[in-house]
C-alpha cells in the first residue's frame, strides 16, 4: 500500500486496468512489469480462500493486458489502524468498474470510518451513478482545457445538490499538457499539479508560467495546491506547495 504518490498516505487497489490507452500512463507502465507478480499472488490467495476453484486459465491472464479485473489479494489487504488518506485505484480507472466492485469496495470503506478515502477518475460523471461513501474525496483528472470544461459542470451540479459537506472535491492537473486556463478552476475545494513522468516520444514539459497562472489564481481563491515532485523537478521553487483541504 506505500506509495510516492504524495498526496495519499496509502494506495488501495483491488482493480487493476484500464480500457483507455494514454501515452503518458504510468499505471500501465508499471503493470507492464508487474502483472506477473501480481498474477502469482492473486492465483495463491484465490485458490486457498476458493479451494474447490478450478482454474480455467481466463481470468488472470487479464492482467498482462491490463483489462479491468478484481483482485481479491488487493481487496482483502488491511487497512492502517490509524487513521489515513487512502486513495483507491491508483492502478486502475473506476469508469470501467463493475457494480458489484464497486459495492464490495464501498461496503469495506463505511467499516473503516477512520480513514479517508479519496478517488480519481477521467469522467466524473460517474460521481452522479453511484452513492459514494459519505466523506470521502472526490476528484477528476484534468491534462487540457478541454478535459476541465467536461468535468467541473458535474462538479458544479453535485453541488447544487447540497452535496457540499458531505464530499471534498478536487481536481488533478497532471499530466499537465498544455497552459491550462486557471478562470476555470471553479467549484472544487484542492488542486493537484503533477509533470509528466516516463521517457516516451512527445512528452511535455510543464512550463513555469503554466503553474504560476494556477497558483496565483488558486491562492486569490483560498484553494489549496498540492505541487507534486514531478514538478517540483523542473521548477524546485514550487517545492513548499505540498498543501491539503481542511476537512474532516
Amino acid at each position: 500500500m506505500k506509495n510516492k504518490i504524495g498526496w495519499c498516505n496509502t494506495t488501495w487497489n483491488p482493480v487493476w486496468g484500464c480500457l483507455n490507452h494514454c501515452e503518458y500512463c504510468y499505471a500501465r507502465r508499471i503493470a507492464s512489469f508487474r502483472w506477473k507478480q501480481m498474477y502469482e499472488i492473486e492465483f495463491n490467495h484465490y485458490w486457498k480462500k476458493h479451494p474447490t476453484w478450478v482454474w480455467t486459465g481466463d481470468y488472470l491472464s487479464r492482467l498482462k493486458d491490463f483489462k479491468p479485473t478484481f483482485l481479491e489479494a488487493q481487496f482483502d489487504k488491511k487497512f492502517p489502524q490509524k487513521a489515513q488518506k487512502i486513495f483507491v485505484g491508483s492502478m486502475s480507472e473506476i469508469r470501467f468498474w463493475k457494480m458489484e466492485w464497486f459495492f464490495k469496495v464501498f461496503k469495506k470503506i463505511e467499516g473503516c470510518p477512520q480513514h479517508t478515502f479519496q478517488f480519481l477518475t477521467k469522467y466524473s460523471y460517474i460521481y452522479h451513478l453511484l452513492e459514494f461513501p459519505a466523506k470521502s474525496w472526490l476528484g477528476f483528472t484534468v491534462t487540457t482545457n478541454k478535459d476541465l470544461a467536461n468535468g467541473i459542470p458535474h462538479i458544479e451540479r453535485l453541488r447544487s445538490y447540497s452535496l457540499t459537506g458531505k464530499y471534498l472535491y478536487f481536481i488533478s492537473i497532471e499530466p499537465i499538457l498544455e497552459e491550462i486556463n486557471p478562470l476555470s478552476i471553479l467549484f472544487v475545494d484542492w488542486v493537484i499539479l503533477g509533470a509528466e513522468t516516463g521517457n516516451r516520444k512527445g512528452k511535455v514539459f510543464p512550463k513555469r508560467q503554466w503553474i504560476e497562472k494556477i497558483l496565483i489564481y488558486c491562492h486569490k481563491k483560498n484553494i489549496p495546491i498540492y505541487a507534486k515532485d514531478s514538478i517540483v523537478k523542473w521548477h524546485p521553487v514550487f517545492k513548499k506547495y505540498k498543501e491539503f483541504p481542511n476537512y474532516k
